[in-house]
């Protein structure tokens, strides 16, 4: 098992998707303090736009389709703390967009180039190759969350200067420590579906949609018909999915909404992981 956990890790730091995921994350938190600083600007020139701004994202109903970034009114003027820039960013789905493309595309090319082919007899229970695959995924998503944070502070740094400062410490570790849970939990079901399927393409796509939100929509048509079934029982079917509360789990979230969101990103990584590993203990290698 710690042999398989090796080659796959060494696997990954010799793929080339793994470089380009990384790279693209230092440009895309560049972007994203672009983008931020450019909504700053706008509620500048238009002051009537500060009161159309949301606040906190607390449900489904409060979600919008596409990938964006907001900024608060009161950074036109006043200090900009860290902890809320990347929390925005990372919000916007972002991240999740990579953390999709790199696993789709890392755990399909063993079935190109024939890899897991060749050392599936080396294991009585092939199981373990899910595992081992999640691990070196796991690694990566840690890699692309520390480099896209680092990067957007330091770009924030340079932008804003003086008025850009460090606000609380265990808050801003609280936050990312469970946005990793959650972009792992989102990783850990691409893997899931790449095992099932055999494809890049389809895991791909079928990750991208939340991504974009566009599943908001039948989140809406499901809240309704539990609405019309129990009148008294306010139901939010994001609330339970990885990509709602990766909207939700903000730095200025409370206890309640980060327990919850941990909870869910460590029932979708036991429960893909689990699923995939049966598939793969149980399915012919081709």
């Amino acid at each position: 098992m710690f042999n398989l956990i090796k080659m796959d890790v060494y696997r990954m730091f010799h793929s080339v998707s793994t470089w380009v995921t990384l790279a693209f994350a230092v440009v895309l938190a560049v972007f994203s303090i672009f983008m931020i600083n450019t909504d700053i600007q706008s509620i500048a020139a238009e002051p009537q736009r500060a009161e159309q701004v949301q606040g906190e994202i607390t449900g489904n109903e409060d979600r919008q389709i596409g990938m964006s970034v907001s900024a608060n009114p009161e950074w036109v003027s006043g200090d900009i703390e860290a902890g809320a820039i990347i929390s925005t960013a990372v919000k916007s789905g972002i991240l999740l967009l990579l953390c999709t493309i790199f696993t789709a595309v890392f755990v399909n090319a063993e079935q190109k180039n024939g890899y897991i082919k060749n050392i599936a007899g080396q294991f009585p229970n092939r199981g373990v190759l899910a595992l081992s695959k999640l691990i070196a995924v796991a690694l990566q998503v840690l890699l692309m969350l520390i480099i896209f944070t680092l990067v957007t502070a330091l770009s924030g740094l340079i932008l804003w200067g003086g008025r850009f400062y460090l606000g609380s410490v265990p808050a801003l570790f609280k936050f990312l420590g469970t946005q990793y849970l959650l972009h792992l939990g989102f990783s850990a079901l691409i893997l899931f579906l790449c095992v099932l399927t055999r494809s890049s393409a389809f895991s791909m796509v079928a990750g991208l949609l939340p991504c974009f939100g566009v599943l908001v929509p039948f989140y809406s048509i499901i809240n309704k018909v539990v609405y019309d079934i129990r009148p008294g029982w306010h139901f939010d079917i994001s609330r339970y999915m990885l990509d709602g509360n990766i909207s939700m789990a903000g730095i200025g979230a409370s206890s309640g909404v980060l327990l919850r969101a941990v909870l869910v990103g460590c029932v979708f990584i036991l429960l893909s992981t689990v699923l995939a590993m049966l598939i793969l203990k149980k399915r012919d290698v081709r």
